[in-house]
């Protein structure tokens, strides 16, 4: 019993000491199911934008990301410059602009976005986080018509039509 006790008191230091990142977290609810409208309230920039390169961090000593280097295409909320740098780790709590094991280089992402609140590494000084990564952003290409919609309601803003095209794909490149 001695035995199984100190084991579990030497796990449980272990995983105290190890930096905690990877966790899908919305207002204290865990893997919580949020909409659209949810998270364009809490959300301070929401944009629809090009990934047009990332800086990979791997490692094994220490933690591991990404800084994605975003073009604005559309805003729906905020005043979005037109480059965003976007931060994240890459654990299980990260939000991937990927395809497959590779960046998705020239994909078009609908992105919910806040200040960093986490400690950023200097070269990601002033990056952005996708607001909740378990959440609504994602590949423009999936969002349903539904989402869309209530992207439009929430946005309170008119789009020319047909407002739901991609801006990339209506220019060749997606």
């Amino acid at each position: 019993m001695r035995l199984i006790d100190g084991i579990t008191s030497a796990a449980l230091l272990l995983g105290a000491a190890a930096p905690a990142h990877a966790l899908c977290s919305y207002n204290g609810v865990d893997n919580a199911k949020t909409t659209i409208r949810e998270e364009f309230h809490d959300s301070k920039w929401v944009v629809d934008v090009l990934l047009i390169a990332a800086d990979n961090h791997w490692s094994d000593e220490d933690e591991s990301w990404t800084l994605y280097h975003v073009k604005t295409l559309r805003s729906f909320k905020g005043k979005a410059p037109p480059r965003l740098d976007v931060f994240t780790y890459r654990d299980s709590g990260g939000f991937y602009l990927d395809k497959g094991m590779s960046n998705d280089l020239e994909g078009e992402y609908l992105l919910f976005l806040s200040p960093a609140t986490q400690k950023l590494p200097r070269v990601a000084h002033g990056a952005l986080e996708v607001n909740y990564p378990c959440g609504q952003s994602g590949p423009w290409a999936k969002l349903s018509r539904g989402q869309l919609d209530a992207l439009r309601a929430a946005s309170k803003r008119r789009w020319a039509a047909p407002w739901y095209v991609s801006r990339a794909r209506a220019r060749g490149l997606g």
